[in-house]
C-alpha cells in the first residue's frame, strides 16, 4: 500500500487528492490518510495542501516498498545482529531466489575469517539469498561477480573508479569501499543456495576504521541513495546468473583487479602463503609465483597487498 501511494505520488507533477488516490489504490480515503501519516513519521516530507498530498522528499532508507515489484522479496531492519543469519534462517525455510535481508545497522556483522565488519549506521548492509543453476566448483565467481558489478554499479550512478582486491574487496585509492563475504549450502552435484554478504560505505563515519576505508558520499561530495545503490547492483546481478554470465566474470575482474602484479601475503585459518599474484585460474583461485619460481594456486584466505 504505502509503495502504491509513493509511486502515484512520484509520478504526478501536482498534488493527488485523497480521493483521487483512493480511487488509483482501490482503498478507502481513511486507508490512504492512515498511511500518508505513517509514511511522515518514517521521514517522508510529504507535503498536505488544500488539492490534496505532494512528495518532497524521501528518506534514504531501504524500505522493502521502495523496491517496487520486489518488494515482497525485501525483508528491511533498522537494526539486526547480523543480515546474513536472518538470511541463513530465511533460506533454510525456501525463501524464493534473490531473497534480500537489508539492515540499517548491524551488532554483529562479519567479515571474512570471523573478523567483525562495522557496521554503523548509515552504511549499506544486505545479504541476498541466491540459488543459482551452477555447479558447485564455479560457487566462487559468484564472490568476482558481485564485485565486479557493484564497481560497476558504483561507476554508472556516481562516476567511481573502484578497483578489486583479491578476494572479496572494492577500493578506491587503496581505501575499503565494499567488502564482500558468502556462505554456501550445496549437495556433491549441486548448489542448495548461496547467501552473498555485502557492505557498502554509503554515508557513514571511515574516519576512524582500520584498515582505512572510504565512503560514496565522501567520494562524490554530492547526495547518493542506498536504495538506488541495492536496486542497480540486483538489476545487474540478476541479469548476469539468468544469463549465465560466469563465463565471464574472470576477464571482467582482471580489468579492474590491483592485486594482480603485487607481492601478497594470503593468510587462511591455518596457513600463510607469500608470493606474487600473477592470475586468476578459471575457478577463481590466486595463482602466487613463489619465491622458487613455483606456481601455487590459493583458493580462499585473506589477502594483504605487500609494501614495495
Amino acid at each position: 500500500m504505502k509503495g502504491e501511494i509513493l509511486k502515484h505520488l512520484s509520478q504526478s507533477s501536482t498534488a493527488l487528492s485523497g480521493e483521487r488516490l483512493s480511487d488509483l489504490i482501490g482503498v478507502s480515503r481513511v486507508a490512504v490518510w492512515k498511511h500518508i501519516r505513517q509514511l511522515q513519521e518514517l521521514g517522508y516530507q510529504i507535503e498536505a495542501m488544500p488539492k490534496g498530498y505532494r512528495l518532497l522528499a524521501a528518506p534514504d532508507t531501504p524500505f522493502a516498498w521502495a523496491f517496487g515489484d520486489r518488494a515482497e522479496r525485501v525483508h528491511y531492519f533498522p537494526e539486526l545482529g547480523s543480515t546474513m543469519d536472518q538470511a541463513m534462517t530465511l533460506a533454510r525455510g525456501g525463501c524464493p531466489d534473490f531473497t534480500v535481508v537489508v539492515a540499517d545497522r548491524q551488532t554483529k556483522g562479519r567479515g571474512r575469517l570471523q573478523r567483525t565488519w562495522q557496521s554503523i549506521q548509515g552504511g549499506l548492509y544486505f545479504t541476498m539469498v541466491l540459488r543459482p543453476k551452477i555447479p558447485t566448483a564455479d560457487s566462487a565467481l559468484i564472490n568476482l561477480a558481485a564485485a565486479v558489478d557493484m564497481a560497476a554499479t558504483l561507476e554508472d550512478l556516481y562516476g567511481i573508479r573502484a578497483q578489486l582486491k583479491w578476494p572479496n574487496d572494492v577500493l578506491v585509492e587503496n581505501r575499503k569501499l565494499c567488502g564482500i563475504l558468502s556462505q554456501m549450502a550445496a549437495e556433491p552435484d549441486r548448489i542448495e543456495f548461496v547467501n552473498l554478504g555485502i557492505g557498502v560505505n554509503v554515508h557513514n563515519d571511515t574516519r576512524d576504521v582500520e584498515p582505512p576505508a572510504i565512503s560514496v558520499a565522501e567520494i562524490t561530495n554530492r547526495p547518493v541513495s542506498r536504495t538506488v545503490i541495492l536496486s542497480t547492483f540486483w538489476d545487474r546481478l540478476e541479469q548476469r546468473l539468468s544469463q549465465g554470465g560466469l563465463g565471464h566474470v574472470i576477464g571482467q575482474w582482471k580489468e579492474r583487479a590491483m592485486t594482480l602484479g603485487r607481492s601478497v601475503k594470503v593468510q587462511t585459518l591455518t596457513e600463510s602463503f607469500e608470493g606474487r599474484a600473477v592470475d586468476l585460474e578459471s575457478k577463481g583461485g590466486l595463482i602466487l609465483e613463489m619465491g622458487d619460481g613455483s606456481l601455487k594456486t590459493v583458493v580462499y584466505g585473506d589477502c594483504f597487498h605487500q609494501e614495495v
